[in-house]
């Protein structure tokens, strides 16, 4: 009777071991028996696109620099008139946009300077043609600027 019970208790004892085996070498024979499978390319995901605000020079010009409204945007696109381009000599290309092209000079009621920067280079624009340059916002406050700019410009429409 001892050598029943305690073959009994081994049994016992020794049955999750014995059933957890049993279990994995079913599933080992399970994925042999299955196809390997394939592997598919990985897409880089898109980088979102960034928006614009799209506002005209006179809005820009006319907020105040010193209080940040609901209309301004860090980055915006402004369309114009080139009425002047010059490449300085840190590389920079300088765009000056107006509302019309018969502006001359800075007018700064009516006009907003774009910068081009060697990290991001771009086609320098012809006088006279209209286009729309996209990228960050900033006031300038320099002794004898003094207005709005794009700087750096992002992108170019011609």
């Amino acid at each position: 009777m001892r050598k029943t019970l305690m073959l009994i208790f081994l049994f016992v004892m020794a049955f999750p071991t014995l059933w957890a085996a049993a279990q994995t070498t079913t599933q080992k024979s399970k994925k042999n028996s299955s196809p390997a499978p394939v592997a598919h390319p990985v897409k880089a995901p898109e980088a979102p696109k960034r928006l614009y605000a799209d506002l005209s020079i006179g809005e820009l010009v006319s907020e105040d620099p010193n209080r940040w409204t609901d209309k301004m945007s860090s980055h915006a696109a402004l369309s114009g008139f080139v009425t002047d381009v010059a490449k300085r000599d840190d590389g920079d290309v300088t765009i000056r946009i107006c509302e019309t092209p018969r502006i001359e000079g800075m007018d700064r009621a009516r006009c907003i300077v774009a910068q081009c920067i060697p990290k991001i280079p771009c086609d320098a624009p012809k006088v006279g043609k209209p286009i729309t340059v996209d990228g960050i916002t900033r006031y300038d406050a320099r002794v004898g600027s003094h207005w709005w700019e794009i700087n750096p410009v992002e992108q170019i429409e011609k």
